[in-house]
């Protein structure tokens, strides 16, 4: 094949004087041969016609060889021609395509000559730089050198590219305007066929933002984002480490745990973003209010945890305590100048004494602070003791077991009959739950209820009492006993925090039990804490026909005057007020205020926990409605109550003399 724009091939010239010779040969040749052997005219006649005819045959044979392969020489240079062609534009194409590419990716690329010199650069570079190219072209690279990095450095990035002729890792360098950022450069050489370095080529990306991020998620392993404090895990780690640092047993260490008092509350009347810069602003007080080398921490929503460290004794531990109560109790003014004071509860446990581990010195803490919120209430703290770590493992076990009898059926409800005090019949009965348990038999619901609310299993327990008093009350009015109005208690949680209002609206419907025979108790302390959604429940509730009743009355935070907003039906008084009768002058007056009050207002009055014949006396004479009590009968089972309530249909249970009780 030859070259485009080469010369003419020559070898057709010499096949064809090759051929003008050889034919000449021949032609005097055979006219030679033919003098000798014949001298006929004749003869020599037709041989040289046939030696014309021959030549001709040979002349054409020849100029049609020679045609044909001046042909196919041509054709196969044009092929070349347009291969070459098809090449270079392909490569041209690979060129414009590999500039394009350079020109577009985010990552900057540098080239230089062998000495360093930058030939070219891409726009990502300016953009990333700030520099333009023709500021670039001639410079060096070190002119945007960070000053971050040594000469060792230097010597080993060079090191690298000398010896495999590439080199990868993370640099710093600096822009036009100064600013020094994080880059991932990679850097190689290009080689001649010499195997002489001709070029070396740079490519880098700014790691600014993974650096930003990098640097967010160390500071999230070890920090609470919302206040800044250490988090749970972190703060456990620095605890271990100074418990491994305190040493000697007589070197002493409190872990105070702070519960923050009313934190939900705060949430759900103004809003989480209120209740965060609450949380904010306690623990800013709480860590201010430290001494310098003690931890902090955030362990929970509500919780802050304190390691104060080289404590002298308990009386220290105390002292921190209350430092950091009065730290807390600092007002916080919202944007508009509303004042928000909050108070803490802390639980204080000791290193050696109470454990000496930092989960065990938490725990202690945690048990503490329990017992301080029960006990003491608001602005309390507490040393841990052992019993507190006991009781709550039994609280644990005890709800673990409730859920099971929820769901095994040994739950029971037993009725106590409310009994009308002019008539002396029966007229109702409050359903009280009872937890039969195959082990222990029956077990008082003044200790498993509060296990219950605290955990959350007040919920589904307080449907299935409303569940089964709706369903007991229907079982009995198709046997035609007297109608009668079922009462249940609703426990506070119950209340603010499930949807009572649908739960009963489809117990009522699945059992269909009349709702005007449904009574719902509901305490004060339900309509003091948040008043505006009681109130809305209530209305609810009121709208299904069923009555409504404030139970214990008296011991709340309520008064007569607030209820007026409430659709109430029945005030109860609490047995409190009603076990000192006659002997109590204070009682006396109490119950006769609040029954001359409740009738005031159109509400009718139930005296709870009534044992003897003065105290019926003292209600009947100041017009008291109804009551219950053991006077009349225990809380009865479902069997034994609808044996009295058969009874009940034959007179009256309380007869019009007093001490006369069936």
């Amino acid at each position: 094949m030859h070259k485009e724009g080469a010369a003419q091939p020559t070898w057709p010239y010499w096949i064809l004087a090759l051929y003008t010779l050889t034919a000449l040969l021949w032609l005097a040749g055979s006219e030679r041969l033919l003098m000798h052997w014949t001298q006929d005219a004749a003869q020599v006649a037709r041989w040289k016609d046939w030696q014309g005819y021959v030549s001709i045959f040979l002349n054409a044979v020849m100029a049609g060889w020679l045609l044909r392969r001046l042909l196919r020489s041509e054709a196969v240079r044009r092929a070349e021609v347009l291969r070459r062609a098809a090449l270079q534009r392909q490569q041209e194409e690979r060129q414009r395509l590999a500039a394009t590419v350079v020109d577009n990716t985010i990552e900057g690329v540098i080239v230089t000559d062998a000495n360093s010199k930058i030939l070219s650069v891409n726009a990502a570079f300016t953009r990333l730089l700030g520099y333009t190219e023709q500021e670039m072209l001639g410079q060096t690279p070190r002119l945007f050198k960070s000053g971050r990095h040594g000469q060792a450095f230097y010597e080993a990035m060079w090191d690298s590219m000398n010896s495999t002729g590439h080199w990868q890792g993370e640099i710093w360098n600096r822009r036009k305007n100064g600013e020094v950022f994080p880059e991932r450069m990679s850097l190689s050489a290009v080689y001649d066929s010499a195997n002489r370095v001709t070029h070396y080529v740079s490519m880098f990306t700014d790691i600014s933002a993974e650096k930003a991020q990098q640097k967010r998620l160390e500071y999230l392993a070890r920090k609470d984002p919302l206040t800044g404090l250490d988090n749970r895990a972190w703060f456990g780690n620095r605890l271990e480490k100074a418990l491994v640092a305190a040493g000697a047993p007589s070197s002493q260490l409190a872990v105070l745990l702070i519960n923050i008092n009313r934190l939900r509350d705060f949430n759900d009347s103004y809003g989480h973003a209120v209740g965060d810069q609450v949380l904010c602003h306690v623990a800013a007080r709480v860590q201010a209010a430290l001494r310098p080398g003690d931890l902090i921490g955030r362990m929970a929503g509500d919780e802050i945890a304190v390691a104060a460290l080289d404590l002298g004794s308990d009386g220290d531990a105390a002292h921190l305590a209350q430092r950091l109560i009065a730290a807390a109790a600092q007002p916080w003014h919202t944007p508009d100048g509303m004042e928000v004071i909050t108070g803490v509860s802390i639980g204080i446990c000791l290193y050696p004494r109470h454990a000496g581990t930092a989960e065990g010195l938490l725990q202690g803490a945690h048990s503490a602070v329990h017992v301080a919120k029960q006990h003491s209430g608001v602005d309390a703290w507490c040393f841990f003791q052992e019993d507190m770590t006991q009781a709550a493992r039994e609280r644990l076990e005890l709800e673990a077991r409730l859920r099971q009898a929820l769901a095994d059926g040994h739950l029971r409800l037993y009725y106590q009959p409310q009994i009308d005090i002019a008539s002396g019949r029966l007229i109702g009965a409050e359903a009280l739950l009872r937890w039969l348990d195959p082990v222990e038999g029956l077990i008082s619901p003044a200790r498993f209820i509060p296990v219950a609310e605290s955990s959350g299993v007040i919920g589904p327990v307080g449907e299935w009492v409303i569940r089964e008093a709706c369903s007991q009350g229907q079982r009995w009015r198709a046997l035609d006993l007297p109608e009668i109005t079922l009462a249940v208690n609703v426990s506070l949680h119950q209340f603010m925090l499930t949807d009572i209002v649908g739960s009963t609206q489809a117990a009522l419907a699945d059992a269909g039990f009349p709702a005007t025979q449904l009574e719902l108790e509901i305490t004060e302390s339900a309509l003091a804490q948040q008043p505006e959604e009681a109130l809305q429940v209530l209305r609810k509730l009121s709208g299904l026909g069923l009555r409504l009743a404030i139970d214990d009355f008296g011991t709340g935070y309520s008064s007569l005057a607030h209820l007026k907003r409430f659709p109430i039906d029945v005030l109860k008084i609490d047995q409190g007020f009603i076990r000192d009768i006659p002997q109590s002058g204070d009682d006396m007056a109490i119950s006769a205020a609040v029954i001359a009050m409740g009738h005031s207002m159109g509400l009718k009055v139930l005296a709870e926990g009534v044992e003897t014949t003065e105290q019926l006396d003292f209600l009947r004479e100041r017009g008291c409605d109804q009551f219950q009590g053991y006077l009349c009968s225990r809380p009865l089972p479902a069997e034994a109550f609808e044996a009295l309530l058969r009874k009940s249909s034959e007179g009256p249970l309380v007869a019009p003399v007093p001490d006369l009780c069936a």
